[in-house]
């Protein structure tokens, strides 16, 4: 399953601050590792850097949280566990079990077990896991001690004669004596439960055959305190044809409650990695795993992959808060399950999108039967005096072909929930059924990445820009990069075409970076030239956030041809803005201490832009076209907004820039106002840098 990348993976469940106390107060050390050459810390909580001895700083600051570098003094251990977690991995198992040695940061040798969890995320090729690390170096020390000690001197042991129908004890060492306590011992331990009862009952034959024995036991000291003995038996003589049997305890207590306490750590280690925290049902890794059993179990035709969607759910959140907003997901997850059949599922997959595996049936009962559902969903609204339907669209796919992976059946139903025209149909679900010409428009995606790499390594990707004109001087003082594909069999390929399906598969991430370098190689062109360069911004899509250092990239480019930060705009879109707006002030924040500008996109396009002005520290920002609806400016309230929000951005210090401007009237009204920059194609299309040269510099420069 391909994730969206680092960040993302430092953003889910394990990052949780309950989550977080809960595993630190038990004294686990849980940390979550990119399955790479380095075994790349990607998250850990508080008391794994308690058990190595760094403060979480000094860790990454020495060790780049690579483990590689942290286990560079033992190799050989490093080796061993690369074998075991990647052996685990390649044999298709779930998890994987090390014991080993670490050295802590004070120079002691101590002995850790190791149990990584491996999970469906996938990033850059590799795999992500999550691994429980406990300090079992009492454990281990005792048992070689125990070892040491029962290979040299009579250690807690006991004599035992195996009758037909019971055991007698024959005789006991002082330590035996002193740990049960008194000599009439008519069983290898002093508490019968229905645990010891089978063990003996399965080991008995062998013992009454003389046949050498390993089993474990409870029992209880002569205080009364339970513990768990290893015996260890071999038969040292014959009584009347009753074998008698010199048995070795080994009190494995700790080690028994340690791997209890372990098990009880994986149980919550999945719970939390299958249940989602909002609803309490399937997540989407969960979902995933029950429905692609289920399908591929079953005839073709058997079921259908329902793609969910709550409309309009963000107003709902604005409305009444977070928490009222998850209690609405997980009243809608109930809902649905309660109408679910044996065999059937249902998962929040994200947000307020919902995968329901259901029994296949003809397409006017599935659309029915999806109906039906969303009237149970709004029943709330039967009584209630001030109504709030929550109306819902479904994209539905047949599984016509049970191999497919279910990630794929999943996009074909949510490609249909995508083409959903919205009507006035009173219907509370709107249903659309993936089809042939879906299919196609899958295949040109798919050919579309089949050809992205080796377009990008080809420079396929072309830079052009958009210029920005000085409404106060009339000559360009800006520009903003743009990216085309020139395909050497389909010529100029838009944006539109390949844009969102490289946002969708994280393609953008490189695109980005490509286009972000090709800009720096013309700034640092240009100033090589003697030319007064001026700014250009790039646009950065919020793939990036899923990579917490992805800024350290944008400066190696930037730094590598020697181009000052000022002379670089990052152009955020709106809606990245609100996906996460506390993430992405500490991302511009990153930016503005590296001396880049920062503006905003599409300003307007939204519902909340003047709201997010307060918090987010932009430097400039770009009025949508959606702001410029009449070619002649004659509606009266468009211009009254349009100057307040130039006028309010100027009180904020913030930069205007007005796009999408195409009328002589458009620009007329424009410089009657305090906008700084003017882009649109009035003025200037999209032009290849040597044309853009030309228009600012009067040359092309070679």
């Amino acid at each position: 399953m391909q994730q969206s990348g680092r960040s993302q993976l430092g953003k889910n469940f394990v990052e949780d601050d309950e989550y977080n106390l809960l595993m630190t107060s038990m004294r686990v050390s849980v940390s979550k590792h990119l399955l790479d050459d380095h075994f790349t810390v990607v998250w850990a909580n508080d008391f794994y850097y308690d058990l190595i001895g760094y403060p979480k700083e000094e860790y990454e600051a020495v060790f780049h949280n690579q483990c590689d570098l942290f286990f560079r003094s033992n190799t050989n251990d490093w080796e061993g566990i690369v074998a075991a977690a990647m052996g685990a991995l390649k044999a298709g198992e779930p998890r994987y079990e090390h014991i080993t040695r670490m050295r802590h940061k004070d120079g002691h040798m101590m002995w850790v077990r190791l149990v990584g969890t491996y999970t469906e995320d996938v990033v850059d090729g590799y795999h992500i896991a999550y691994t429980v690390m406990s300090d079992v170096s009492d454990i281990i020390r005792m048992q070689k001690e125990q070892t040491v000690t029962y290979n040299s001197i009579p250690g807690f042991i006991a004599k035992f004669r195996i009758r037909e129908s019971r055991i007698e004890l024959v005789d006991a060492n002082e330590r035996f004596l002193c740990f049960f306590g008194h000599r009439e011992q008519n069983t290898l331990t002093n508490l019968s439960t229905p645990e010891n009862e089978a063990e003996l009952r399965e080991c008995y034959p062998a013992m009454r055959g003389g046949k050498p024995v390993r089993f474990t036991m409870e029992a209880r000291d002569k205080e009364g305190n339970a513990v768990w003995l290893q015996l260890n038996g071999d038969c040292i003589d014959w009584i009347d044809g009753d074998p008698v049997y010199l048995i070795v305890y080994i009190d494995i207590t700790d080690l028994t409650r340690q791997r209890e306490l372990q098990k009880e750590t994986n149980m919550q280690l999945e719970r939390l990695a299958f249940t989602d925290p909002v609803t309490g049902g399937y997540n989407r890794t969960c979902f995933e795993l029950k429905a692609g059993e289920g399908v591929r179990a079953a005839p073709a035709g058997t079921y259908a992959l329902v793609w969910m969607d709550v409309q309009k759910f963000k107003l709902l959140n604005e409305m009444f808060g977070i928490e009222g907003g998850n209690q609405t997901l997980k009243y809608i997850h109930d809902v649905i399950r309660g109408c679910l059949e044996q065999g059937e599922y249902v998962s929040r997959t994200s947000a307020d999108n919902y995968s329901l595996l259901l029994k296949a049936s003809p397409k006017q009962e599935m659309e029915a039967r999806l109906n039906s559902i969303a009237e149970k969903v709004n029943h709330f609204n039967k009584d209630a005096e001030e109504k709030y339907i929550l109306s819902l669209t479904a994209g539905v796919y047949y599984v016509e072909d049970p191999k497919l992976p279910i990630m794929q059946i999943q996009d074909r139903a949510n490609v249909a929930r995508e083409n959903i025209i919205r009507t006035a149909d009173a219907k509370l679900c709107l249903c659309m059924f993936y089809s042939e010409l879906d299919q196609l428009r899958l295949m040109q995606e798919k050919e579309i990445e089949n050809r992205m790499r080796d377009a990008l390594e080809k420079e396929q990707f072309v830079v052009y820009l958009q210029p920005k004109q000085s409404l106060r001087s009339q000559s360009i003082a800006g520009a903003e990069a743009l990216v085309r594909w020139l395909d050497p069999e389909r010529g100029l390929i838009p944006p539109k075409d390949f844009i969102p399906l490289f946002e969708k598969n994280m393609f953008i991430v490189k695109l980005d970076l490509y286009v972000f370098e090709r800009v720096c190689a013309l700034l640092r062109k240009w100033i090589d030239h003697g030319e007064n360069p001026v700014p250009v911004s790039v646009n950065m899509s919020r793939a990036h956030l899923s990579d917490r250092d992805f800024l350290k990239r944008y400066e190696e480019i930037r730094e590598r041809y020697g181009v000052p930060a000022d002379l670089l705009e990052i152009e955020l879109t709106e809606t990245l803005v609100f996906g996460n707006p506390d993430v992405l002030m500490q991302v511009i924040d990153a930016f503005h201490k590296c001396g880049y500008r920062c503006s905003m996109d599409d300003f307007g396009s939204g519902y909340s832009s003047l709201n997010v002005l307060k918090d987010i520290d932009i430097d400039s920002i770009k009025l949508d076209q959606a702001f410029f609806g009449s070619e002649k400016m004659d509606n009266p309230r468009e211009r009254d907004v349009i100057t307040s929000v130039i006028e309010l951005a100027a009180k904020l210090n913030m930069t205007t820039v007005a796009e999408g401007v195409e009328t002589d009237a458009q620009e007329d009204f424009l410089k009657g106002t305090t906008c700084d920059l003017l882009q649109g194609y009035i003025f200037s299309r999209p032009v290849p840098p040597e044309e853009f040269e030309r228009m600012t510099f009067g040359r092309t420069l070679s």
